[in-house]
């Protein structure tokens, strides 16, 4: 099985470093460590053939930084043009993808969670594809991400992006796994009346509609968007927690 790890990372982190900075988000450093490297290690949880790491035009310090292969695995780089949303990014990288990818988005922090296990559940469940999600008692973390119903074997029913009203625990989170006719897909969704970008949420709706055999993941542990300075000091107090707890487990 040919997985392509998608890291969409273009974004220029305006409400974390300012306006005017056009410094990559995904390089801030995260306990002194580029905030990519960690979605590049929890996508490494999967057998990973390639990566495709999408970039704006301004990202050259990625390249600098991660070069053509990181632990062993080849990268290649695709650049968005210009900022048209998460869907728009991961399409990017269709050249270099011929049957799964493997999208973690390129601004999150996941701790303790389960990547590794997601192929197995694929074929245990002969899955088209999955929406990784955690549980979690904030409901105001879901109105700012994205909310998912799920039927009682846990396929995909609907997905709503920034729920105004929230009806159950679950948090959709960015991780996913679909099969390449992703990109098929992503042509047929309308674009956004207001935005005029495709939804990324909204793909994966048009996929479960059309009778894909899209499945809720739970990654369980916990995730962390990287979108405030606020946002960076929980990620780096929740991983410093981590690192002292498996310090003392040692």
């Amino acid at each position: 099985m040919d997985i392509t790890l998608v890291v969409p990372a273009a974004g220029r982190g305006s409400r974390l470093l300012g306006a005017t900075n056009q410094f990559p988000k995904c390089m801030i450093g995260v306990r002194g460590i580029p905030l990519l490297q960690y979605v590049l290690d929890v996508g490494l949880e999967l057998p990973i053939q390639r990566i495709v790491i999408v970039i704006s035009p301004e990202g050259d310090a990625v390249r600098r930084h991660f070069g053509e292969s990181y632990r062993g695995v080849p990268v290649h780089y695709a650049i968005q043009p210009e900022p048209l949303g998460l869907a728009h990014a991961v399409s990017m990288s269709e050249p270099f993808v011929s049957d799964w990818l493997l999208v973690v988005n390129g601004d999150e922090i996941f701790s303790n969670c389960r990547h590794g296990r997601m192929m197995a559940f694929v074929e245990r469940n002969q899955a088209d594809g999955l929406v990784g999600y955690i549980h979690t008692p904030e409901p105001r973390r879901i109105q700012i991400g994205y909310g998912m119903t799920m039927a009682e074997e846990g396929r995909v029913k609907t997905l709503i992006e920034k729920p105004k009203a929230v009806w159950n625990d679950v948090l959709g989170v960015g991780t996913w796994l679909h099969r390449a006719d992703f990109f098929d897909y992503f042509r047929r969704t309308p674009l956004h009346p207001v935005r005029r970008e495709r939804d990324f949420v909204q793909v994966v709706q048009l996929m479960a509609d059309d009778g894909q055999r899209i499945y809720g993941f739970d990654l369980e542990g916990d995730f962390f968007n990287i979108n405030t300075p606020e946002d960076l000091q929980t990620a780096e107090a929740a991983l410093g927690r981590g690192a002292a707890a498996f310090s003392m487990a040692g």
